[in-house]
């Protein structure tokens, strides 16, 4: 299958996945709504070298999944909204992407014919688990266990993805929380790091000891072509980094400091908790997807720092977008 149609393929994840694969001689072509989370100009190299096909076009629209399927083997689909405080405002939106959207592409994938599908959930559908680690039969039918209109509709999504695995070669990723190049500076990490790099302070929510489990993007990259080969229809797969000891948000925040030569006591400000009674701990079991074969190379610290060069050197890429990102926070 070296024909892919990727949906979303201009965000964030989407981008280091079309990079990774048209590096490996995959035929790519993208289709993607081009909202603010997503930018042309991620790809513009790959455009002008003719190795990715761009179509701009909503997954919601029967007709432009139509045009974008011509010539696929397999789809892997990244397209939705994606940010909580967002969905706060605007659920209907993240109704419509991320449920009503993946409906279309299950139906007019598996009506043209494809030979897998590849749904990107996440691991906010199982909900936040004090200890232990959630494993992919722990996820309940419907959306009891997600907490955000953005996680209830990924989780809707995914339901939809695992019934359709019952009878097509569908195979749902949930990875846990994606860090690397090209992530909008809404998010945590870029929004730390831009803001250093402005002059200004971490906003660390409580006392920071939230926990989440860094996954570089390039890795899930990986992980996506390995799932296209090896990955059964009608299964989900976990994919996480599964630090040892865990890394809270303010050991995070810390490094960032600590990597950009600038004080922690300086450069971290402490604030309320906007979402005191948010998910406060990620954690997911990755047997299934090990001993199928994938074992990423887990390396915090110089991910972190990897990404910190990125955004060290691509400042006119995230100060376009820096202004639009803030302006949900005030």
């Amino acid at each position: 299958m070296k024909k892919l149609l990727v949906t979303g393929g201009a965000g964030f994840i989407g981008t280091n996945f079309v990079y990774y694969m048209a590096g490996k001689g995959y035929g790519i072509t993208v289709l993607d709504k081009l909202t603010y989370a997503g930018g042309k100009d991620n790809l513009e190299p790959l455009i002008n070298a003719g190795s990715v096909n761009f179509i701009e076009g909503d997954i919601c629209d029967a007709e432009a999944v139509k045009r974008s399927l011509d010539g696929a083997e397999a789809v892997v689909h990244f397209a939705a909204e994606s940010h909580n405080t967002r969905s706060e405002t605007d659920p209907d939106l993240f109704y419509r992407t991320n449920v009503e959207g993946t409906n279309v592409m299950l139906r007019e994938s598996f009506t043209y014919g494809v030979k897998k599908f590849i749904h990107i959930s996440t691991d906010e559908v199982y909900g936040s688990i004090v200890d232990g680690y959630f494993a992919e039969g722990d996820k309940l039918l419907g959306d009891s266990q997600a907490t955000s209109a953005y996680s209830k509709s990924k989780s809707q999504a995914d339901d939809l993805a695992m019934e359709f695995g019952r009878n097509h070669p569908v195979v749902v990723l949930r990875p846990t929380n994606n860090f690397g190049p090209w992530q909008y500076p809404e998010k945590a990490l870029p929004r730390w790091i831009s803001n250093i790099l402005l002059g200004s302070k971490i906003p660390l929510w409580g006392e920071g000891l939230q926990v989440r489990d860094w996954l570089y993007a390039p890795l899930t990259a990986e992980c996506l072509e390995f799932l296209l080969e090896k990955g059964e229809g009608g299964n989900a797969y976990n994919v996480a980094a599964n630090h040892n000891p865990e890394i809270t948000n303010r050991q995070a925040a810390e490094w960032l400091c600590e990597l950009l030569n600038v004080s922690k006591e300086d450069f971290i400000e402490y604030i309320p908790d906007p979402r005191p009674n948010h998910d406060f701990r990620y954690a997911l079991n990755v047997d299934k997807i090990t001993r199928l074969g994938f074992m990423p190379k887990i390396d915090p610290f110089n991910q972190f720092k990897a990404t910190v060069e990125w955004y060290k050197q691509n400042e006119a890429w995230w100060k376009r977008r820096k202004e639009e990102a803030e302006s949900i926070y005030k």
